[in-house]
């Protein structure tokens, strides 16, 4: 009786065996799609020239020729700044600010500066950013323009002394004279910028003025 029940579970494992085998031995076919897509971030950078640069042309530094020494009444003349963007992606101009090392000293006090953006030939019209005393400038102005990319936009700047000739002409935006109001006044051509003249405290003082302007994306 052992023996014809040993027999009979041993056939029955051998049949389960049987099963398993013949149920793993089926085949499936796969494949499988991918798409994908490189990113690649934009550059933002705009780099400076002029031809009154004497250092820096091609690079987001520019130096212009010393002024100087400088009569009571003087101008350092219209100083057209080129900005070039060779970037990647358009850069957009948002502020300005006119700066200097000595912002407390006389001569700061008594200089004037005339600060003009150019328009499209043929579109838009030049016209006045700031005109008035260098130490009323020394804050940041919100300005509006786009550079496309490998496009130029250009700026202009005169710092002078006395009844001189710039861009901005009359119309000071800030000063004893200035209103805020001239802020975009048109302007086609040099004229007389009646500002007063340097006196015996501004003798021997020197002092660096800056033009910064700021961009995005």
């Amino acid at each position: 009786m052992k023996l014809t029940k040993s027999i009979a579970v041993l056939g029955g494992l051998s049949v389960a065996a049987i099963g398993l085998i013949g149920a793993g031995a089926s085949a499936v076919f796969t494949t499988t799609t991918t798409s994908n897509q490189q990113i690649t971030a934009g550059t933002l950078s705009v780099v400076l020239s002029s031809s009154s640069a004497i250092a820096g042309n091609g690079s987001p530094t520019l130096t212009l020729a010393n002024a100087g020494p400088t009569l009571p009444s003087f101008t350092t003349g219209d100083d057209t700044i080129t900005m070039t963007n060779n970037g990647t992606i358009p850069a957009s101009e948002l502020t300005e600010t006119i700066g200097t090392n000595y912002p407390s000293s006389q001569l700061a006090q008594d200089l004037y500066v005339c600060e003009v953006s150019y328009g499209s030939p043929g579109f838009t019209p030049d016209y006045v950013i700031y005109n008035g005393p260098l130490s009323s400038a020394l804050y940041t102005q919100g300005i509006n323009g786009t550079i496309a990319v490998n496009g130029t936009d250009e700026y202009t700047t005169n710092i002078y002394a006395g009844s001189e000739p710039t861009l901005c002409g009359d119309n000071f935006t800030a000063g004893p004279s200035g209103s805020s109001s001239n802020v975009g006044a048109v302007v086609t051509a040099d004229a007389t910028s009646p500002a007063p003249e340097l006196t015996n405290l501004d003798m021997g003082e020197s002092l660096n003025v800056t033009l910064t302007v700021g961009y995005s994306s």
